[in-house]
This record gives C-alpha cells, structure tokens and sequence, in this order.
C-alpha cells in the first residue's frame, strides 16, 4: 500500500513538473539551430552564412526577451518550480547562442571584411 502511495506521489509531481515546462513555455518559441556548413564550404557563401547567423542571434534576441518578460510577469504566488525553468530556459539559450558565437568566429574569424561596401562606408 505504501508503494501505491509513492507511485502516486512520483506520478502528481511528473504531471506538475510538465505542466511547469508547458506552462513556462507556452508563450516563447525557441529559434531552430543556425546551419554553418564546415570550413572548405564557407568559401562564396561568407554572405549567405552571415545572414543566416544574424537571423538567428536576432530570433535567440526575441526568444530569451520573451522569457525574461515571462519571468518579470510571473505572479508573486508562482511556483519555485515554474521559475526554475524559466531560468533554465534562459540559461541555456544563452549558453547556446554564445557556443554558436564561437562556432561562427571558428569558420568566418573576420565577418566584417564581408560587409557590403555601403555598410563599412558608414562605419568609418
């Protein structure tokens, strides 16, 4: 009988915790991972994976504001559970987008040498 307890009370709190992702979720969608193809494809495509790199950290930028303004708008009675993977959400796109960072400078250590020329005319 005290395992059907345990079973029950392991079984309320696997329904909570997802509840609490979908919940912390709901209102924030997580941009699809950035393609940057290996180094010997980089050449002629510099532009095309810069855009595609910017368009990402553009999308990373709305999703982890989305969380945070999900975290400032949580009520005072919200769950310490439901913070949490607020938090976590946040933590780890950060960690994503700073390992893309890297990954990025990795294939293309110079980006802006391939700026269009009216862009590196206005920032002179």
């Amino acid at each position: 009988m005290a395992t059907d307890r345990k079973a029950s009370a392991l079984a309320a709190s696997a329904l909570l915790l997802c509840a609490a992702a979908v919940d912390a979720r709901a209102g924030c969608e997580h941009p699809p991972l950035v393609q940057i193809p290996p180094q010997e494809q980089i050449p002629g495509n510099e532009s095309r994976v810069i855009a595609d790199t910017e368009a990402y950290f553009r999308a990373m930028e709305a999703y982890v504001n989305c969380i945070r303004a999900e975290i400032d708008a949580a009520p005072e009675d919200a769950s310490e559970l439901y913070l949490r993977v607020l938090v976590q959400r946040n933590n780890n796109a950060v960690a994503e987008a700073e390992a893309v960072q890297r990954w990025f400078l990795s294939r293309i250590p110079e980006p802006a040498a391939f700026a269009p020329s009216d862009e590196a005319d206005q920032s002179e």
